[in-house]
């Protein structure tokens, strides 16, 4: 059964706001923690969680993404 992802849902909430938070900036594959987990994007701006030790699933947890408008303004050379 899934869970809603709350943390990753507010990271996705605050980077999709370029108005009032302009300057951040997203790498893919940077590692940053959040609420005790760890995350990344990959290109394209898809947000996941790193799995835990034990979990059957390799790469991470799909937790959402930005549209492509935000990805590229948030992408550091792309």
């Amino acid at each position: 059964m899934l869970q809603t992802d709350h943390t990753a849902e507010a990271i996705l909430k605050r980077l999709s706001d370029t108005e009032n938070y302009p300057d951040e900036t997203l790498d893919p594959y940077v590692e940053f923690s959040v609420g005790g987990n760890l995350y990344y994007f990959t290109p394209g701006g898809f947000l996941y969680r790193r799995e835990e030790p034990g979990m059957k699933k390799v790469g991470g947890v799909f937790c959402g993404y930005l549209t492509n408008e935000v990805w590229h303004y948030r992408a550091d050379g792309e």
